[in-house]
């Protein structure tokens, strides 16, 4: 694996990174992950919350849809997962 892990989840949306205030914690997998995948989840007020283990990266990207943006930069944690929460910003 190269020390970037680039991903692309078409959804149609453009995200942005945000801040815990205000989310409500009522976080699901969403109805289009694949069978058994716990992550992107979303909530009720249109988040989506990212988790990627790739210990082995130094930076994972996400971007929702076609025009992301350059899409939003997971932070790494200590365990080697990449997770963050992004909101459209139709929403």
């Amino acid at each position: 694996m190269t020390g970037k892990l680039l991903l692309y989840i078409l959804a149609g949306l453009t995200g942005y990174s945000c801040t815990a205030q205000d989310i409500k914690e009522d976080f699901r997998p969403s109805v289009l992950n694949q069978p058994g995948q716990e992550y992107p989840q979303v909530n009720s007020q249109g988040y989506a919350r990212f988790r990627i283990v790739a210990p082995t990266a130094d930076s994972v990207r996400v971007s929702l849809g076609p025009s992301g943006r350059g899409g939003t930069l997971l932070v790494k944690e200590a365990d080697g997962s990449f997770n963050d929460t992004v909101i459209s910003p139709a929403s």
